[in-house]
Order: C-alpha cells, then structure tokens, then sequence
C-alpha cells in the first residue's frame, strides 16, 4: 500500500507542477484594420522573439480582423502582422504574466512580392477546393514520435485508441505519401511507425475518388489523407532505429526499425519490429488482407472470405489491449511502389510476423434462468505462437489517359497452435487448437473514361480460402449429453471451410451537365462453400474414437446470383439531392448436407433504396435514406448437424436456404465542416429485421446446446450525436459524446417458452483537448456506460443493469526543443463489482532530443502503480460475469532512438 500512496502522490504533484506552467498566461488580443478602417480578414499574428525570428505563438484574424491568443512567456517580444497586398508591420510588446493585452494596428497597402508571401504567409490550414492542407509544422507540440502522434495534434482530425483515424466522423480510405499509396485500409502500418520529423504537410481530401478516371463523375462521400515530405527526406534514404530495455521481473525490450526512400520513381519502406511489452506493431492489417470498401465501383467480392468455427477467446472489454498482451512478437515488412514507366506502376506489398502470446482470465458466470440458477468457475490460461505471412501486388497500366488496366493479387498464410490450461467448477482440463488459413486472391479492373462525363468499369475476381482447424480437449464433460461414455476421457473436432468465390461485374455511369448521375451495374457471381466437420468423443487409453451422429458435417452450399442494379441522383436544386436505387437479383441455392438429398432453391427479389441529401446552406447538411433489403443466408447459417464452437458450447444452423429481409431507416444532421471551430453530427437509425435470426438453447451447468431459428419481427434503433467545438480563449477543443442504443427480439432458452428481451445501452462523455503550440498541454476525457438487459417470460421477468465510467488525464510540458515530458493517467469504474471496483494506470515518459535531434534518450514507465489484475462486469439476458485478467507489471525502460 505504502508503493501505491507514493506513486499517487507523486501523481499529484506532477500534475499540479505541470499545471503551474500551463495557466500562468497572458492574453494578447485586438483588431487589425485597413487606412479606411476596414477589417483585414485572415491576416497572420507572430508572436517572435525581440532580436530574432524565431515563432514561439501565431494565429490569424477572424472575417471581422479580430485575433485573440494566450501565451505563458514572460519578457520583451515583438508582434508580428502580415497579410497579403500589405506592408508588414512590427510592434514591440512586454509580457509580464497574467495579464491582458490589447493591440490594435493598421496595415497599410505595399505591392505585392512573392518572395515574401511564400516565406512568411504560410497559413496553418489553406482550403482548396475539396482538399484541406495543413502546415505540420504550426502543429507540432514537441512531443511528437511517429506519424500517428501528430495527427492527434490536428482539428477536425480524430485518431481511435487502436489508431483508426477519422476525419468528421469518417473513417480515411488510405494514407498516402507523395500521393502513392503503400497500405490502403492497412494505413496503420504507416502511421504507427514513420517517423513524424519528415512531415512537410498534410493534404485532406474530400469526396475522394480511389480511381483517377472515375474523379468529377462518381459519387464520393470518402476522404483520403496524403503526406508531403520536407526537401531533406525527399529523393534520398531515410529512416530511425529506435531500441529499448529495461523491467524488473524480467528483461524487456522495444525494438523498431525504418528504412524508407520516397523519390519521383520508386519508393521504399522496410519495416522490422521486435517486442515483448505488448505492443501491435501493425495494428488491425486484416483490412488488407479481406478489404470491405462497400459502394465502392470495380471491387466485385469484397467481404467474401471462409469463416471459422472456433476459437479461443483472449477479447478485453475496454481496456488497453497491450496491458494484457503478454508478447514476444517480431515483424519484417518489405514494401515498394515502382514507376516502370510513364505508363506502368507496380506496388508490391510484404509482411512476415511472428508471435508468441499469454494470456489469463478467471471468471465467475451466475446463470439466472427460469427454472434453474447456477454458477460456473473458470481459471483460464493460454499460450498462443503464430506466424503469418502475407504478399501484396498490384500492377496499373494506364493503357491511354482514359483507359486503364488495374491487376491486384495476394496471397495470405497463417498458421496458429493455442495451448490452454483451463480448470472449469475444479476440474482441470487441456486444451489445443491448431489454426490455419490459406488465402489467394485475384482481382482484375478495366476503366474506360469515354468522355469527361462517362465512364465504363469491368471487372473480375477469384478468391480461394481454406480454414482447416484441429481441437482437442481432454476433459469430458457431457456424460449428461450422450449415452454409454463411462470410457470417453477426451473431445475433439476436426474441421474445414473451404470457400470458392468467382465473380464479375460490368458498370456505366454517366453525370449530366445538370449533375444528374445515371449509374447501370450487371454482374454476376457464383460462390461454393464445403464445411465439414466431425466431433468426436474419445478414449485415450484405448485409442478409440466416437462419432456422435448428430455431430457430424458434411455440407456443401453454392449460391448464384445474377443481378442488375440502377442508380439515379437527382439534383432538384443545387444543394437539395433526390437518389434513388433499384437492384433486381436472381438467386440460386443449392444446398447438399451429409449425402441427403439435395435442396435447390430458386429465388428473385427486388431491393429498393430512396435517399435525400439537402445541404441546407454551407453548414448545414441533411442526409436521408431508406433501404429495403433482402439478405442470403451464408454457410455458417444453414448447416445442419452440431458443431463445438467453445469448450462446453454446439450450435447447430437452419438446415435449409433462408433469406432475411429488413428495413431500414437512416436520418444525419451535419452542422459545420471538418476543420471548423463548431462540428456537430448527429445519426437515427432505425432497423426493422422483418426476419431475423434467433436460437433455442438448451443451457446446463456443463454443456450448452444451440440452435438457430427463424423468427419474425426484430427491431432496432440508434442515436449517436458527437459535438466538437473550438474554443479559441483556451486554444482547446471541446467534445460531447452521446449514444444511446435499443434491441428488441425474441430467444427459447430451456423448455421455458419464449422470452422477450429488451436490450438498451447509453454511452455519453465528455473530452477536452488543448492545442497550444509549446509548453503545456492536456487531454481529458471521461466516459460513462449504461447497460441494461429486461427478460421477460409467461412465468419469469429479470432486469440486468450496469453502469461504467472510463476517465484519462493526459499531461505534456514540452520544457525546450530538447526536452519534454508526458504523463498519462487512466480511470476504471465498475458499478456492479461489490469491491475493487476503481483501476487505476499511469504511464510516464521523458525525452531528450541531441542538439542537432539525430540521436535522442527517452525514458518511459508504464503501469506506474504496478496494478498486477483488472476485473470488469458483462451482463446478457441469461446471465452476469466478472471476470478478472492478469496485466503486465510495471516496467521501467531506457530508449535511444537514432535518424539516419
């Protein structure tokens, strides 16, 4: 206890001494006008240094010639004013703390020198057209490593905890640099490792096209970031190592290394990882290996991929995925983008990681059913290593300035072993699960621009996926599930979903001179899936195996689908967009389950879609839409026989082709524009799943059965609203975060009839987020979670509900341009857990950077208080869970990271 009171204590005070620094400041403010005492709009305030040049504050006039800015330096300065087609002016200022300075100033008209405005009248942010450009170097706080870090730095500019970006609430399509893309949805990759120094400028572009020749036709609401190097990084070699040790139980360390030269012709990056401290290095590349680019033209297959059965779960709700990722990873990657010519362009991707992980979970389940309650025990390890392999190449051949040929091939292997020491209610059980995957994947795309309004686009693709998997377990527990098993010591399962995918896809789209959009797509696509899969029960001593009849498959389901599709946009006025969608489908199932005779279905539906896009005025937008869907159902639905999907758990599918079909309902109110000081967004969904999916289940303490089941009539409904607002007194941004979620359906659990369940979750927060440009900086968030479960039943009525709240203060002081420090706080609250509920993290890090900022120190602490476990609380309709996870202790490392 006395560690934990020290490490709070010296929280405290770190907190309350870098805080000193940052509010002690001063406001300068005032307005800058014209001879004719007009307002000068946008014009740029310097706050510099008295004898030199050096920028150590800046901002801009409003449309009104106002500009108002804080700084926490003392002394005589000078006060920088420029704008364009005005002489510039100097004005000396003394600061002598807290206090409030008023200055006003007139700018007189001079002819106009380029050499001025490009040196001296470089905005933070320039809007062009759709591309909003930002100045890295005017965001910079001094604390930045790689990519990722200074993105955080930027308005309007959002990334996630797992490094997802988003701009406005939209997820990127891709992070370029030089206007080459390595990574696509993999961007992370990119952003987590380069490192930030060589960052000129950030381009955002709006109403992104991922094809060239489809620009100025298409339909987009995407946005795509690209990165523009400083002269130095440009044509040559660059790149950083960056190695780290230390621990205390144990030897850690943090290794990375890049390589990477971004010239006119070729661009490489080489990338090497290795660490044990539980960090991604590659984040989620999953997006590269199955993309999902929905309503995007020429990608025919997206998300079609082999699903598997069963695995070992190692998920952790809300908490920092590192903290309980016990790792020994190691990664090489090798990328390149070759321009063969004017005409030819060749990108090769290549990644090779391997990794060895631990995992530990206790968790207590309390079952509240109708006519029984329970509870089970389970202490759970597990050591999992795998290895992946996966290669990337896409080949472009612009055949003339309006056609083009695009060639995408990849191939992905993996393989995992999983190893589990699991003792469930006292009975100590082993299990293994051996993990496969095999992926190729072929995709050919033609483009043809047949004038400045038309376009035609025919593609191809082949996919072929296998995902075998063997488990065994060698506890039994059904005695109570079948019959004459005195002998049976061990289960196991062996299982293969393999998946053919064949497609093709022909597309028109022509834009009118009136911005009408008429969009044709004819495509057809076959896909074959086999699962098999065999439970068996065994006997080690005697080396016998049972097969269970009921637990057994072998299914084969192909599906055809032949289907046209139109798209017309209809601009009633300039700002108010009628869209309107019909897609016709001819459908054929066939479905073969373990040598019975076969079941053909033969199917044809309409789907229709109607949508509104108004844009009220500049920054009011409101978007609109209503679909009628109908949905196949896929392989892991229509199965027939049993399958063990966990260690005590079967489902079993629908046995037969079923379609689903669902409304849905859509409204998005837009206030403002990403980059604006006020964003606001606010979404209803509404989902009428008109035929759903549901289960009977049968739930006993050892064993549960499942089984999926037609039922009409599920709804859903979503509000999310976000509020971001810049407050320029402060130099801070201000978001409000409310959602709030409800789903209604039906299950059977036991012989208890049918319950209505009734799931509702709130989530609101509220975060803060300075962006001053030296010294003191913070970032506070915190976070509240509701979660409520009503069952109700003939006989039985239960109400589950919880509330969490999450809460972070992160703290910067950047000392010099050689030094600077950061403290990161985390706050967990559980409200169900009858005791040690409040977690509580904090990470430290110090940098000192050389004088010429090639070779830098930095020491770094995380988990200061060494909290060694964490506990949280799940609800659902049949039960409630704590479960407690076992975390890395504190650990305590020197860096050095040197450019080259």
């Amino acid at each position: 206890m006395k560690k934990k009171y020290t490490f709070n204590t010296l929280l405290t005070f770190l907190s309350f001494w870098i805080g000193m620094f940052g509010f002690a400041q001063s406001q300068i403010q005032g307005k800058v006008t014209d001879s004719l005492n007009q307002p000068i709009a946008y014009a740029n305030v310097l706050l510099q240094e008295a004898e030199g040049h050096k920028i150590l504050k800046f901002t801009s006039t409003n449309q009104d010639g106002d500009y108002q800015f804080s700084t926490e330096k003392t002394g005589i300065f000078k006060l920088a004013f420029i704008s364009m087609g005005y002489a510039k002016k100097e004005v000396q200022v003394e600061i002598s703390g807290e206090e409030s300075i008023t200055l006003n100033v007139i700018l007189f008209e001079e002819e106009f020198q380029l050499e001025e405005v490009i040196i001296q009248d470089e905005r933070p942010i320039s809007v062009k057209k759709d591309t909003v450009t930002y100045n890295a170097d005017s965001f910079r706080r001094g604390t930045e490593v790689v990519v990722e870090d200074l993105l955080k730095n930027l308005p309007g500019v959002e990334v996630d905890a797992d490094g997802t970006i988003k701009v406005g609430n939209r997820e990127i399509e891709r992070l370029m640099v030089g206007g080459d893309d390595l990574f696509e949805k993999g961007y992370k990759v990119l952003s987590k490792n380069m490192t930030s120094d060589a960052v000129d400028k950030i381009e955002i572009y709006d109403k992104y096209s991922n094809n060239r020749l489809l620009k100025g036709i298409e339909e987009s609401d995407r946005v795509a970031m690209n990165i523009k190097l400083k002269e130095d990084y440009k044509q040559q070699w660059f790149g950083n190592a960056d190695l780290g040790a230390g621990g205390f139980d144990k030897l850690y360390h943090k290794n990375r290394v890049n390589l990477m030269s971004f010239g006119q012709k070729s661009k490489y990056y080489f990338l090497a990882n290795s660490n044990n401290i539980g960090v991604d290095a590659i984040g989620d590349i999953s997006q590269m290996i199955w993309p999902m680019r929905f309503n995007q033209s020429g990608n025919v297959g997206d998300g079609e991929r082999a699903n598997t059965l069963l695995g070992l779960n190692t998920n952790v709700p809300q908490l920092k995925r590192e903290r309980t990722n016990f790792n020994n990873a190691r990664l090489v990657s090798i990328n390149a983008i070759h321009n063969l010519n004017e005409k030819m362009k060749l990108r090769s991707v290549g990644f090779f990681n391997w990794d060895e992980q631990d995992f530990f979970r206790n968790q207590t389940t309390q079952f509240a059913l109708d006519e029984q309650s329970f509870t089970n025990i389970e202490d759970f390890s597990l050591n999992k290593t795998k290895f992946l392999g996966f290669g990337k190449l896409d080949y472009t051949y612009d055949i003339a300035d309006n056609i083009m040929l695009e060639y995408t091939g990849s191939f992905n292997g993996s393989d995992g072993n999983s190893e589990s020491n699991l003792v469930f209610n006292g009975n100590s059980t082993l299990e293994n699960l051996q993990s496969d995957n095999q992926l190729i994947d072929q995709k050919l795309l033609y483009t043809h621009k047949l004038n400045t309004k038309e376009v035609f686009l025919l593609s191809g693709r082949y996919i072929n996926e296998e995902s075998p998997q063997s488990y065994i377990n060698t506890q039994f527990l059904f005695e109570d599930l079948f019959e004459n098993t005195q002998d049976i010591d061990a289960v196991g399962q062996l299982s293969k979903n393999r998946m053919n995918f064949y497609g093709t896809e022909a597309e028109y789209k022509k834009r009118k001179d009136n911005q009408q959009l008429i969009e044709f797509i004819t495509g057809l696509t076959y896909r074959e899936d086999d699962l098999n899969s065999s439970f068996q029960l065994r006997d080690e001593t005697e080396n016998s195996i049972v097969l269970p009849q009921d637990f057994q498959n072998k299914t084969t389901y192909k599906v055809l689908d032949a289907y046209t599709k139109a798209k017309y946009l209809y601009p009633i006025t300039e700002d108010l967009k009628f869209i309107g969608n019909l897609s016709a489908h001819q459908l054929v199932n066939s479905l073969t389950q373990n040598d019975l005779e076969e079941q053909n279905q033969s199917f044809f539906y309409l789907q229709p879609s109607l949508g509104l896009r108004w844009k009220l005025n500049s920054k009011n937008t409101l978007i609109s839409n209503y679909t009628y869907s109908t949905n196949n159902a896929s392989i892991i639905d229509v199965y027939q026989n049993n399958i063990l999907t966990n260690f005590r758990g079967f489902n079993r599918g629908i046995a037969e082709p079923t379609q689903l079909n669902a409304s849905n309902y859509l409204l998005t109110y837009r206030l403002g524009n990403f980059g604006d000081k006020f964003f606001a967004n606010a979404t209803i969904n509404y989902v009428q799943n008109h035929d759903f999916f549901s289960s009977r289940s049968t739930i006993e303490q050892d064993f549960q059965l499942s089984e999926k089941i037609l039922i009409e009539g599920q709804e859903l409904i979503s509000v999310n609203t976000t509020i971001d607002r810049y407050i320029k007194a402060i130099s801070s941004n201000l978001k409000l975060k409310l959602n709030y979620s409800q789903t209604n359906f039906e299950n059977f659990v036991n012989a208890s009839g049918r319950r209505d369940i009734n799931n509702k979750s709130y989530i609101y927060g509220l975060e803060i987020r300075s962006g001053f440009l030296s010294g003191f900086n913070y970032h506070l968030r915190s976070e509240f979670r509701t979660f409520e479960v009503e069952t109700n039943q003939a006989n039985f009525s239960n109400t589950f509900s919880n509330t969490d709240n999450f809460s972070f203060l992160d703290l910067s002081y950047v000392f010099s341009d050689r030094f600077n420090m950061s403290l990161n706080t985390e706050r967990y609250y559980f409200g169900n857990l009858e005791r040690n509920n409040e977690y509580y993290f904090s990470d430290l890090s110090a940098m000192y950077k050389s004088k010429n900022k090639k070779l830098n120190f930095s020491l770094s602490a995380k988990n200061l208080f060494n909290t060694q476990t964490f506990r949280n609380f799940n609800i659902t309709d049949i039960s409630t869970s704590t479960t407690s996870y076992r975390l890395l202790p504190r650990i305590i490392m020197l860096n050095i990271d040197f450019k080259f």
